[in-house]
């Protein structure tokens, strides 16, 4: 039978660790939950230089594997942004009638993905002589909707897609926020070998 311990030493012993617990107590934990705003903005540069943006600085970056270059996250809010490389035989589209089958293409791919899929608007567009194809939607996604614009950006022998996502509820404050300066700032040239 192990020896017993004479019972005040074990309860200051136990309250000393319970007030050390506590010292932090007023320090919050960050919230998974809650979108930060912008605490300043700074450039970042993608695919060798060709791909450049303006980027929160305290949102969390994650560079990833081909074909996915770098998501940037707050809370629930993610941008997301890919390059699909195309061969030679395969054509971008080049032209307002390319775009707009491009645009009817893919909203037929992600209806067929994800039947709750619901298109709130949908354009072709260009932007800093970039052409290519928006849609703003509904989608479920690991099984939460969101509220979801991709920007499909055709050119240098790639599809460029920037997918920005948030809860329904929040999408338009992080958009005006975030989402919107951050795509605005997109600068695109030739990918360097």
């Amino acid at each position: 039978m192990p020896p017993r311990l004479p019972l005040a030493p074990v309860l200051i012993v136990l309250a000393l660790g319970v007030l050390a617990g506590c010292a932090d107590s007023r320090t919050a934990a960050p919230s998974l939950a809650r979108i930060q705003a912008p605490q300043g903005l700074e450039a970042a540069s993608y695919l060798g230089g060709s791909l450049r943006l303006t980027v929160p600085v305290n949102w969390a970056a994650q560079p990833g594997a081909a074909p996915l270059v770098v998501t940037y996250s707050s809370g629930p809010a993610i941008i997301a942004i890919w390059r699909y490389p195309r061969s030679r035989s395969q054509s971008l589209p080049d032209d307002v009638a390319a775009l707009q089958r491009a645009r009817s293409a893919l909203i037929a791919a992600a209806t067929a993905r994800d039947p709750t899929f619901h298109v709130i608007a949908s354009a072709v567009v260009a932007h800093a002589g970039i052409y290519g194809v928006e849609l703003d939607a509904l989608e479920t996604i690991r099984g939460q909707v969101r509220r979801v614009r991709s920007t499909h950006a055709y050119g240098d022998g790639a599809e460029l897609v920037i997918d920005e996502y948030a809860p329904e509820s929040l999408f338009h404050e992080v958009d005006r926020a975030v989402f919107s300066p951050l795509l605005h700032s997109v600068r695109v040239g030739r990918v360097s070998k």
